[in-house]
């Protein structure tokens, strides 16, 4: 449950930016030089390490603590809907 909360998230702030998936990898890359998976984290396939999730936020512009609780929002949204 936890992945598929940090999938949706993901997904969405990628979304609101108007980016791809490619986009996204190929900016991290560029920028750090670590290469991630961003279609796995979306689609919630495997674990998410916290460094790649770390990464992801700073790439966002968003703070881990409001990530996950946008992640805590999805996961009860998802509770109510089963």
């Amino acid at each position: 449950m936890l992945l598929t909360g940090i999938a949706i998230v993901a997904k969405q702030l990628r979304e609101k930016l108007g980016l791809s998936q490619e986009e996204v990898v190929n900016d991290i890359k560029i920028k750090t030089d670590i290469s991630i998976h961003i279609g796995r984290i979306e689609t919630a396939v495997g674990n998410i390490s916290v460094s790649n999730l770390s990464l992801l936020c700073e790439y966002y512009n968003i703070s881990l603590s409001k990530f996950m609780t946008k992640v805590e929002e999805a996961m009860k949204k998802i509770k109510r809907q089963k």
